[in-house]
């Protein structure tokens, strides 16, 4: 005999017995007493130092606590090990078990998940785009962090003139932009799933320098930025974003449940950054084509790049900045900018006009 737990399977309550073995079957004596086939019975998966576990046809189980008596319960019941357990036993198999598990999830991460979100994005129909776009920018507004451009009707409607320019003859969903004041967003602009672009007062007035004009330079830089939006739009970088996100999360949380709703999350938020810095990448190469194929220079837009580098430069302590660059979903200003002057040919472009 042997001291055992036993519960019933239908309540959390503990009941002491003491379990035995004879004519083919388990019993078990004290606070309750029943009798199971040794045909009927699962013995679980035995481990060094651990409380021996049975289990029993009716949903009930029993925790033998005396190690001395595993050999024999599994000799009873004609216990095999299985082959994981016999791989676990060896120290090469483990090794290379190991091995093969962190190949499948790095593969996983790196191609399987970006394949997946890019197939399930091309199911994801336009009607989604339009009330990504529409419930995105309404939030915005209703945060008041949109507020009406300070800018003259002539200057929005030369900015209008630019996006014209720029946008594709046959776009893949029509495209409207929205100037708008926002002193907490800065210089910045920002694609909607819904075609709508919003440009800054902050960032228009950053391109027009102190004379405020829109010169050739200041109307090539915003081309750039606008060419840029317009990009994120063709390439539905939205959704795209949306679908991996949505899968990162799903893998982090299958690899990280037991931990905390951060730790799940941190892998998912690393993993978005970097493929939101290839989107960046996709949509710079995108302006920098449609911005060759209209005869504007990419140079102002380079200079453009550089020119916010240097005012984070300026307003940010070096050690946020290093983290800022590490964490940012933007790759870094100079980089970009050095892309665009390798994409301007040697013989420059004119500057829009």
């Amino acid at each position: 005999m042997s001291a055992a737990h036993y519960f019933d399977g239908h309540s959390a309550r503990l009941h002491v017995v003491q379990l035995s073995t004879g004519n083919g079957a388990i019993h078990l004596h004290g606070e309750t007493s029943r009798s199971y086939s040794l045909a009927g019975t699962r013995l679980a998966e035995p481990f060094e130092h651990a409380p021996t576990v049975l289990y029993f046809k009716d949903g009930s189980h029993a925790e033998v606590l005396d190690p001395g008596v595993q050999q024999h319960l599994m000799e009873a019941l004609g216990y095999r090990k299985s082959w994981v357990v016999r791989w676990q036993e060896h120290m090469a198999a483990s090794l290379l078990a190991l091995a093969l598990l962190m190949a499948l999830i790095v593969a996983t991460w790196f191609w399987g998940l970006p394949a997946a979100a890019e197939h399930l994005a091309r199911e994801v129909p336009p009607s989604a785009d339009r009330a990504l776009g529409e419930n995105a920018l309404a939030l915005l507004q209703k945060q008041n962090l949109l507020q009406p451009s300070r800018f003259s009707e002539d200057r929005l409607e030369a900015l209008q003139g630019l996006l014209q320019r720029v946008q594709p003859a046959s776009p893949r969903i029509p495209l409207r932009l929205k100037v708008v004041d926002a002193p907490l967003l800065g210089p910045n602009a920002l694609a909607f799933p819904d075609g709508t672009i919003v440009l800054t007062d902050q960032l228009v007035r950053t391109a027009l320098g102190e004379s405020g004009d829109l010169d050739a330079r200041a109307a090539a830089m915003l081309a750039g930025v606008l060419a840029h939006e317009v990009g994120h739009v063709e390439m539905r970088h939205s959704v795209r974003s949306m679908t991996r996100a949505s899968l990162t999360a799903a893998l982090s949380a299958t690899l990280f449940g037991d931990f905390s709703a951060v730790a799940a999350g941190l892998p998912a938020l690393l993993g978005n950054m970097e493929y939101s810095r290839d989107m960046e990448l996709a949509a710079d190469g995108y302006a920098a084509a449609a911005l060759s194929r209209r005869g504007i220079s990419t140079l102002p837009l380079a200079d453009l790049f550089d020119h916010l580098d240097e005012q984070a430069d300026r307003t940010t302590p070096k050690m946020l900045r290093q983290v800022m660059s590490y964490a940012s979903t933007h790759p870094d200003g100079y980089a970009r900018s050095q892309r665009l002057r390798e994409a301007e040919p040697e013989t420059d472009g004119e500057a829009a006009e």
